[in-house]
Protein backbone atom coordinates (compact mmCIF):
# COMPACT_ATOMS: atom_id res chain seq x y z
CA UNK A 1 0.00 0.00 0.00
CA UNK A 2 1.55 3.25 -0.98
CA UNK A 3 1.99 6.13 1.74
CA UNK A 4 -0.79 8.60 1.58
CA UNK A 5 0.64 12.05 0.85
CA UNK A 6 -0.45 13.57 4.13
CA UNK A 7 1.56 15.42 7.10
CA UNK A 8 -0.21 14.52 10.72
CA UNK A 9 0.13 17.45 12.93
CA UNK A 10 -0.08 16.53 16.93
CA UNK A 11 -0.12 19.44 19.66
CA UNK A 12 0.45 17.80 23.30
CA UNK A 13 0.91 19.23 26.41
CA UNK A 14 2.18 17.44 29.61
CA UNK A 15 1.19 14.02 28.42
CA UNK A 16 3.63 11.67 27.20
CA UNK A 17 1.49 8.61 27.93
CA UNK A 18 -0.74 9.54 25.56
CA UNK A 19 1.54 10.56 23.22
CA UNK A 20 3.16 7.30 22.99
CA UNK A 21 -0.02 5.23 22.94
CA UNK A 22 -0.82 7.47 19.62
CA UNK A 23 2.83 6.74 18.41
CA UNK A 24 2.31 3.21 18.86
CA UNK A 25 -0.87 3.27 16.75
CA UNK A 26 0.99 5.61 14.22
CA UNK A 27 3.82 2.98 13.97
CA UNK A 28 1.31 -0.02 12.83
CA UNK A 29 -0.95 2.26 10.71
CA UNK A 30 2.29 4.24 8.77
CA UNK A 31 0.63 3.57 4.97
CA UNK A 32 -1.79 6.63 5.92
CA UNK A 33 1.00 9.26 6.76
CA UNK A 34 4.64 10.35 5.41
CA UNK A 35 5.23 12.59 8.41
CA UNK A 36 4.60 13.37 11.73
CA UNK A 37 4.96 16.85 13.19
CA UNK A 38 4.14 16.99 16.76
CA UNK A 39 4.37 20.77 18.54
CA UNK A 40 5.29 20.20 22.33
CA UNK A 41 3.86 22.81 24.71
CA UNK A 42 4.99 20.85 28.15
CA UNK A 43 6.82 21.68 31.11
CA UNK A 44 10.63 21.60 30.67
CA UNK A 45 10.46 18.16 32.81
CA UNK A 46 7.48 16.56 31.25
CA UNK A 47 8.32 17.20 27.47
CA UNK A 48 9.46 13.66 25.14
CA UNK A 49 12.50 13.37 25.76
CA UNK A 50 14.73 12.05 22.32
CA UNK A 51 15.18 8.74 23.42
CA UNK A 52 11.42 7.92 23.46
CA UNK A 53 11.09 9.14 19.75
CA UNK A 54 14.65 6.88 18.90
CA UNK A 55 11.60 4.18 19.06
CA UNK A 56 9.63 5.62 16.62
CA UNK A 57 13.02 6.81 13.93
CA UNK A 58 10.70 4.63 11.19
CA UNK A 59 7.64 7.63 11.38
CA UNK A 60 9.85 10.11 9.97
CA UNK A 61 8.96 12.34 13.62
CA UNK A 62 9.72 16.40 13.53
CA UNK A 63 9.31 17.16 17.37
CA UNK A 64 9.30 21.04 17.97
CA UNK A 65 8.70 23.14 21.23
CA UNK A 66 6.20 25.80 21.64
CA UNK A 67 4.88 28.03 24.40
CA UNK A 68 1.15 26.32 25.20
CA UNK A 69 -1.50 27.43 22.93
CA UNK A 70 -3.34 25.05 20.90
CA UNK A 71 -3.90 27.49 18.05
CA UNK A 72 -0.59 28.68 17.96
CA UNK A 73 0.82 24.89 18.16
CA UNK A 74 -1.17 23.91 15.24
CA UNK A 75 -0.12 26.98 12.87
CA UNK A 76 3.67 25.98 13.79
CA UNK A 77 2.39 22.42 12.36
CA UNK A 78 1.51 23.84 9.27
CA UNK A 79 4.33 26.26 8.82
CA UNK A 80 7.18 23.17 9.45
CA UNK A 81 4.64 20.84 7.29
CA UNK A 82 6.43 19.29 3.99
CA UNK A 83 5.39 22.07 1.11
CA UNK A 84 4.79 19.12 -1.08
CA UNK A 85 1.90 17.13 1.20
CA UNK A 86 -1.12 17.07 -0.40
CA UNK A 87 -2.81 16.83 2.96
CA UNK A 88 -2.56 17.92 6.59
CA UNK A 89 -3.92 15.91 9.33
CA UNK A 90 -5.03 17.57 12.91
CA UNK A 91 -4.76 14.76 15.28
CA UNK A 92 -5.47 15.19 19.11
CA UNK A 93 -3.25 13.17 21.58
CA UNK A 94 -5.65 11.30 23.44
CA UNK A 95 -7.94 9.74 20.11
CA UNK A 96 -8.61 6.04 19.53
CA UNK A 97 -9.74 5.19 16.14
CA UNK A 98 -11.91 2.10 15.71
CA UNK A 99 -11.00 -0.73 13.78
CA UNK A 100 -9.55 -0.23 10.17
CA UNK A 101 -10.39 3.39 10.35
CA UNK A 102 -7.63 5.04 8.82
CA UNK A 103 -7.65 2.24 5.31
CA UNK A 104 -11.67 3.19 5.21
CA UNK A 105 -10.02 6.77 5.19
CA UNK A 106 -7.42 5.92 3.05
CA UNK A 107 -9.56 4.33 0.45
CA UNK A 108 -12.48 7.17 0.74
CA UNK A 109 -9.68 10.42 0.01
CA UNK A 110 -8.27 7.93 -3.20
CA UNK A 111 -11.50 7.82 -4.87
CA UNK A 112 -13.21 10.77 -3.76
CA UNK A 113 -13.78 13.87 -5.44
CA UNK A 114 -11.39 16.74 -4.09
CA UNK A 115 -12.40 18.05 -0.24
CA UNK A 116 -11.48 21.48 1.42
CA UNK A 117 -12.14 19.07 4.89
CA UNK A 118 -12.70 15.82 5.89
CA UNK A 119 -13.26 14.55 8.80
CA UNK A 120 -13.84 11.52 11.22
CA UNK A 121 -17.16 10.33 12.85
CA UNK A 122 -17.20 10.51 16.19
CA UNK A 123 -18.80 7.72 18.85
CA UNK A 124 -20.59 8.94 21.20
CA UNK A 125 -22.47 6.63 23.37
CA UNK A 126 -23.43 8.21 26.68
CA UNK A 127 -25.39 11.31 25.42
CA UNK A 128 -28.54 12.89 27.36
CA UNK A 129 -31.27 12.25 25.10
CA UNK A 130 -33.56 14.19 27.07
CA UNK A 131 -31.38 17.37 26.44
CA UNK A 132 -30.58 16.72 22.86
CA UNK A 133 -34.63 16.33 22.15
CA UNK A 134 -35.00 19.80 23.90
CA UNK A 135 -32.32 21.53 21.94
CA UNK A 136 -34.16 19.88 18.49
CA UNK A 137 -37.35 21.44 19.43
CA UNK A 138 -38.79 24.36 17.24
CA UNK A 139 -38.45 26.82 20.32
CA UNK A 140 -34.28 26.41 19.70
CA UNK A 141 -34.38 26.37 15.96
CA UNK A 142 -37.15 29.95 16.26
CA UNK A 143 -34.45 31.50 17.96
CA UNK A 144 -31.71 30.17 15.93
CA UNK A 145 -30.26 28.83 18.96
CA UNK A 146 -29.80 24.84 17.75
CA UNK A 147 -31.23 22.96 14.90
CA UNK A 148 -32.07 19.65 13.96
CA UNK A 149 -29.68 19.68 11.38
CA UNK A 150 -25.93 17.89 12.04
CA UNK A 151 -22.84 20.28 11.71
CA UNK A 152 -24.45 23.37 11.27
CA UNK A 153 -23.95 26.98 12.38
CA UNK A 154 -27.13 28.62 13.76
CA UNK A 155 -27.75 32.07 13.56
CA UNK A 156 -26.73 32.69 17.00
CA UNK A 157 -23.25 31.41 16.46
CA UNK A 158 -23.85 28.20 18.09
CA UNK A 159 -22.57 24.83 16.26
CA UNK A 160 -24.92 21.66 16.28
CA UNK A 161 -22.79 18.26 16.67
CA UNK A 162 -22.16 15.78 14.15
CA UNK A 163 -21.61 13.20 15.77
CA UNK A 164 -22.41 9.08 15.29
CA UNK A 165 -23.39 9.40 11.90
CA UNK A 166 -25.01 6.57 9.36
CA UNK A 167 -24.37 7.89 6.71
CA UNK A 168 -21.71 10.59 5.01
CA UNK A 169 -22.80 14.25 6.36
CA UNK A 170 -21.98 17.45 4.65
CA UNK A 171 -21.10 19.81 7.20
CA UNK A 172 -20.26 23.39 8.09
CA UNK A 173 -17.76 22.86 10.29
CA UNK A 174 -15.51 20.33 11.48
CA UNK A 175 -13.71 19.77 14.97
CA UNK A 176 -9.95 19.37 15.02
CA UNK A 177 -9.69 16.20 17.17
CA UNK A 178 -9.18 13.52 13.72
CA UNK A 179 -9.65 15.90 10.81
CA UNK A 180 -7.79 16.14 7.23
CA UNK A 181 -7.68 19.38 4.97
CA UNK A 182 -6.62 19.69 1.74
CA UNK A 183 -3.01 21.75 1.86
CA UNK A 184 -3.42 23.30 -0.90
CA UNK A 185 -6.21 25.09 0.70
CA UNK A 186 -5.18 25.87 3.73
CA UNK A 187 -1.57 26.26 3.80
CA UNK A 188 -1.85 29.69 3.97
CA UNK A 189 -4.52 29.93 6.49
CA UNK A 190 -4.09 29.94 10.60
CA UNK A 191 -6.05 30.01 13.14
CA UNK A 192 -6.93 32.77 15.53
CA UNK A 193 -4.88 33.34 18.45
CA UNK A 194 -7.27 35.53 19.42
CA UNK A 195 -9.37 32.71 21.23
CA UNK A 196 -6.65 32.69 23.83
CA UNK A 197 -4.34 30.02 25.14
CA UNK A 198 -6.95 27.07 25.61
CA UNK A 199 -8.08 28.52 22.21
CA UNK A 200 -11.78 27.02 22.75
CA UNK A 201 -13.56 27.51 19.49
CA UNK A 202 -10.61 27.58 17.41
CA UNK A 203 -11.46 25.02 15.20
CA UNK A 204 -14.91 26.21 14.47
CA UNK A 205 -13.78 29.47 13.33
CA UNK A 206 -11.13 27.94 11.13
CA UNK A 207 -13.27 25.26 10.06
CA UNK A 208 -16.16 27.41 8.97
CA UNK A 209 -14.20 29.67 6.88
CA UNK A 210 -14.03 26.88 4.88
CA UNK A 211 -17.64 25.71 5.03
CA UNK A 212 -18.52 24.98 1.27
CA UNK A 213 -16.40 21.72 0.98
CA UNK A 214 -16.59 19.92 4.32
CA UNK A 215 -18.04 16.41 4.81
CA UNK A 216 -17.56 14.03 7.52
CA UNK A 217 -16.83 10.29 6.43
CA UNK A 218 -19.32 7.91 8.45
CA UNK A 219 -17.42 4.61 8.14
CA UNK A 220 -14.24 6.20 9.49
CA UNK A 221 -15.02 6.10 13.48
CA UNK A 222 -13.14 7.31 16.16
CA UNK A 223 -13.69 8.25 20.14
CA UNK A 224 -12.18 10.70 22.29
CA UNK A 225 -11.79 10.50 26.11
CA UNK A 226 -11.51 14.51 25.47
CA UNK A 227 -10.24 14.96 29.25
CA UNK A 228 -9.35 18.46 29.46
CA UNK A 229 -8.23 19.68 33.31
CA UNK A 230 -10.29 22.97 32.89
CA UNK A 231 -10.84 25.96 35.74
CA UNK A 232 -14.68 25.61 35.53
CA UNK A 233 -14.56 29.50 36.25
CA UNK A 234 -12.28 30.79 34.05
CA UNK A 235 -14.10 28.32 31.28
CA UNK A 236 -17.33 29.73 32.22
CA UNK A 237 -15.67 32.84 30.75
CA UNK A 238 -14.42 31.15 27.67
CA UNK A 239 -17.57 29.87 26.53
CA UNK A 240 -19.66 33.52 26.54
CA UNK A 241 -15.74 35.92 25.41
CA UNK A 242 -14.84 33.58 22.55
CA UNK A 243 -17.89 32.49 21.33
CA UNK A 244 -18.81 36.42 21.31
CA UNK A 245 -15.12 36.63 19.16
CA UNK A 246 -16.82 33.78 17.01
CA UNK A 247 -20.27 35.44 16.65
CA UNK A 248 -18.62 39.28 15.74
CA UNK A 249 -16.00 37.79 12.96
CA UNK A 250 -18.84 36.20 10.98
CA UNK A 251 -21.72 38.59 11.70
CA UNK A 252 -24.46 36.33 13.37
CA UNK A 253 -27.27 38.08 15.25
CA UNK A 254 -26.42 39.66 18.62
CA UNK A 255 -29.94 39.13 19.78
CA UNK A 256 -29.89 35.52 18.99
CA UNK A 257 -26.47 35.07 20.72
CA UNK A 258 -27.22 37.02 24.23
CA UNK A 259 -30.54 34.90 24.05
CA UNK A 260 -28.18 31.65 23.81
CA UNK A 261 -25.91 32.84 26.66
CA UNK A 262 -29.18 33.09 28.99
CA UNK A 263 -29.99 29.54 28.36
CA UNK A 264 -26.48 28.45 28.69
CA UNK A 265 -26.87 30.58 32.43
CA UNK A 266 -30.00 28.70 33.17
CA UNK A 267 -28.81 25.16 31.79
CA UNK A 268 -25.93 25.51 34.13
CA UNK A 269 -27.92 26.52 37.14
CA UNK A 270 -29.98 23.48 36.69
CA UNK A 271 -27.16 21.16 36.56
CA UNK A 272 -25.60 22.95 39.94
CA UNK A 273 -29.33 22.14 41.46
CA UNK A 274 -28.86 18.44 40.60
CA UNK A 275 -25.87 18.62 42.60
CA UNK A 276 -23.19 18.87 39.87
CA UNK A 277 -21.51 21.49 41.97
CA UNK A 278 -19.12 22.80 39.08
CA UNK A 279 -21.93 24.17 36.83
CA UNK A 280 -22.29 26.97 39.27
CA UNK A 281 -18.87 27.37 38.67
CA UNK A 282 -19.17 27.75 35.33
CA UNK A 283 -22.83 29.54 35.60
CA UNK A 284 -20.81 32.32 37.33
CA UNK A 285 -18.24 32.31 34.60
CA UNK A 286 -20.73 33.04 32.23
CA UNK A 287 -21.85 36.26 33.78
CA UNK A 288 -18.54 37.34 34.02
CA UNK A 289 -17.90 36.30 30.51
CA UNK A 290 -21.02 38.59 29.68
CA UNK A 291 -20.07 41.49 31.95
CA UNK A 292 -16.25 41.52 29.77
CA UNK A 293 -18.85 42.13 26.72
CA UNK A 294 -20.63 44.72 27.91
CA UNK A 295 -17.75 46.59 29.39
CA UNK A 296 -14.24 45.89 27.54
CA UNK A 297 -14.10 47.56 24.48
CA UNK A 298 -12.39 45.76 21.33
CA UNK A 299 -12.87 42.36 22.77
CA UNK A 300 -11.75 40.65 20.12
CA UNK A 301 -7.89 41.78 20.78
CA UNK A 302 -7.96 40.65 24.34
CA UNK A 303 -6.47 36.86 24.91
Amino acid sequence: MKKLNLSIIIPTRDRTSKIINTLNFLENNSFFFKEIIIVDSSDIHRRLSEDILDKYKKLNIKLILSKPSISLQRNIGLVKANKKTSYVMFLDDDINFKKNSLKKMYYFIKKSKPFNGLGFNLIIKDQNKFLEIIKKSFFFKFFGIYDNRAGIVTSSGWQTKAINLKKNQKVEWLPTQAVIYNYKIIKNKRFDLKYGIYSYLEDLDFSYRLRKNLVIYSKAKYSSSNIVNRNPLMFGKKEIVNRYIFVKKFNFSLINFFFGCLILIIKHFLSFLMLKSKFLLRMVGNIQGLLKIFFIKDIGKNK
